[in-house]
């Protein structure tokens, strides 16, 4: 048998046809099979190579009618491309439909008409809220295959500016001497670009001012736009319903369990006649809050008799006390922990009293503050403090007991001063032998403080001075006049406030005695994770011939730092720090040591959590190679 009639007999079998036998003869066998001629059967052999084929074709159909509803364009546009229209670009870009869907495609050129017609007329929307209020938008779709290409055209036409500033007042109208700071408020002027921010800003002025006039329940400004394309103006109408003007009222508190109201009372800085003003309800609520004796203070004004208004205050009181404990360690100064108990409402007046304990290896104490806010007048603090100390550091070894009275003064929001007087007994030993000192001075500082936070500032100056007459009433009776001044600025280097550049300066000096004379806790030292890290506690300055420090009576610290964050959570923090401490009651300005490292935060809730290593630039001969420090917030 053929090979050919191998397969059609192994299709034939496969079919489940009967094969009878071949015929032998001197002419042609006539084959047949069942009631099928072979024309049929070679049909039938092909049907599956056909079946392929037609899904092949169906799939390449498919494809191509897929393709078919995948388009893709290109959006131009003409007629804003100099500088001046780059705030109407701006607004465009940021919501148009047609930029924001562009990786998109779209699947119907109806779709595409309609996010055309969308930035259409987005742009003339952006071209008014810019002042070009005769401005013109046009719009072409054009096609070549599968893309597609927009066209917007625009013509902006003249800027117009504004015209006249009108007010009309619904009800009663204000004195004149009122009206004139309305429009001052305002501060929207003729002739100015008629751009919307301005506009909005200063209906924003107008409903911030009017409860500062007096007008607690004044309505929401309503206004009146007229746009003159004939003289390219829009004019403006302010109407103002503002009501009767009021009076600062009586305040009436809820929630106060365990706080004296009389002492609430003291937070309130207006008197009987005074104009009613938001600004100083708000400065109430901040002042409740600073107290730490409530978790909320919710405000709410009402009408009262004679044009007064009263001030509901609602409260929610805090703990009142609270145990905490801090821990740090460096190489300088070994491992140290604080552990405190506060008590934020002593006499039921808001008084704060405090109890510390320190431990660390070179010095341990035992301390208690009272404090008395408010005391005689707003904003001024009466203070109580003593205070029992072991210092062991390379320098000398003291004990001592001090007690301190003071009284601070915040002066505005930024700027304070203190006064005070300090009775101070002390047993040092250092470089001159074991000595007793007994100490009053009477300190007098200023401070500046507009930075940001408290433990993180990104923005603002921090700056103090600090000038301490002293005598001492021992045996060897001597007096001097110690300076402190210390200073730190902060700088945004990023509109985020992740990358901060922080400066930091010290001076001090001391006059009247000799370096000698003064005990060693009266001198200045440096060196250490509060002063120039990379060196020992105290180790920057002159030394005895034992090696150990003897302090100075004048001191100079620079420091900088750049500050910048590599996640949420994660900051590093290049530093280099460097001064000295001199005999001379004026520095020299010379001889300065430089330390440098490199530091990582852990961004908390509460703070960062630092950790610096540094290394001294030139070391000397038995000094460390390297020091590290661990605590919370940044080191200045």
């Amino acid at each position: 048998m053929s090979q050919a009639g191998q397969i059609l007999i192994a299709t034939g079998q496969k079919l489940g046809l009967v094969i009878p036998e071949q015929q032998h003869g001197p002419n042609k066998p006539t084959m047949k099979y069942g009631s099928l001629n072979i024309a049929s059967f070679k049909y039938l052999a092909i049907c599956p190579y056909l079946f392929g084929l037609s899904l092949f074709l169906s799939f390449l159909v498919t494809e191509t009618l897929r393709a078919e509803g995948r388009y893709n364009y290109s959006v131009e546009i003409t007629g804003i491309k100099t500088s001046a229209f780059e705030s109407v670009k701006a607004a465009f870009e940021e919501a148009s439909v047609l930029i924001a869907s562009k990786a998109e495609g779209f699947s119907a050129v109806s779709n595409l008409r309609a996010k055309v017609k969308s930035d259409a007329e987005l742009m003339r929307t952006a071209l008014r809220s810019q002042g070009f209020y005769g401005g013109s938008v046009s719009s072409r779709i054009s096609r070549s295959g599968n893309s597609f290409k927009v066209d917007i055209s625009v013509l902006p036409g003249q800027r117009y500016a504004f015209g006249t500033i009108d007010y009309r007042y619904v009800g009663n109208w204000p004195e004149s001497s009122v009206q004139a700071d309305i429009e001052q408020a305002t501060a929207l002027e003729p002739g100015k670009p008629a751009i919307a921010a301005y506009f909005l800003a200063a209906e924003a002025r107008l409903a911030n001012i009017l409860p500062e006039l007096g007008f607690p329940f004044a309505e929401p400004v309503k206004h009146d736009l007229v746009v003159d394309h004939e003289s390219k103006h829009l004019n403006v109408l302010f109407l103002l319903n503002i009501g009767d003007p009021r009076k600062m009222g009586q305040v009436h508190y809820s929630g106060t369990n365990n706080i004296n109201a009389s002492y609430l009372d003291r937070l309130v800085d207006w008197e009987e006649n005074d104009i009613y003003q938001k600004s100083r309800v708000e400065a109430l609520r901040a002042r409740l809050l600073q107290t730490s004796l409530f978790s909320s203070v919710d405000m709410a004004v009402s009408p009262a008799e004679d044009d007064y208004t009263d001030i509901n205050v609602k409260l929610t009181e805090t703990a009142h006390r609270t145990v905490g404990s801090t821990a740090g360690y460096s190489t300088a100064e070994g491992f140290g922990a604080e552990v405190f108990w506060e008590h934020r409402n002593m006499f039921s007046r808001g008084g704060v009293l405090r109890l510390t304990g320190r431990g660390a290896e070179i010095e341990q104490s035992l301390s208690g503050r009272l404090e008395l806010p408010n005391f005689a007048q707003l904003d001024q603090t009466l203070s109580f403090e003593s205070l029992l100390r072991r210092q062991n550091t390379d320098a000398f070894l003291s004990y001592e007991a001090e007690l301190r009275g003071g009284l601070d003064r915040v002066l505005t929001d930024k700027f304070a001063v203190s006064a005070g007087a300090v009775l101070e007994f002390s047993d040092v030993t250092d470089a001159q032998g074991d000595r007793d000192f007994l100490l009053v001075s009477l300190p007098i500082g200023a401070r500046w403080d507009s930075s940001d936070d408290l433990l993180n500032p990104s923005k603002g100056t921090r700056t103090s001075l600090v000038v301490t007459p002293a005598t001492n009433l021992g045996t060897t009776g001597f007096s001097f006049l110690k300076s402190e001044f210390r200073s730190s600025v902060y700088f945004s280097l990023s509109s985020d406030r992740d990358f901060i550049m922080a400066l930091r300066g010290r001076l001090g000096s001391i006059w009247g005695a000799k370096n000698a004379t003064l005990p060693a806790t009266q001198r200045f030292f440096a060196g250490g994770g509060g002063s120039i890290r990379g060196f020992s506690f105290q180790n920057v300055g002159p030394l005895d011939p034992t090696g150990d420090p003897l302090g100075g009576r004048s001191v100079v610290e620079i420091a900088g730092e750049l500050r910048f964050k590599v996640s949420e959570t994660i900051g590093l923090v290049p530093f280099i720090e460097g001064g000295n401490t001199y005999i001379d009651s004026v520095p020299g300005f010379s001889s300065f040591r430089w330390g440098t490292g490199l530091g990582a935060r852990y961004h908390t809730s509460f703070g960062p959590i630092r950790f610096d290593v540094a290394v001294p630039i030139d070391r000397r001969p038995g000094e460390s190679h390297v020091q590290l420090y661990i605590s919370l917030g940044q080191a200045f």
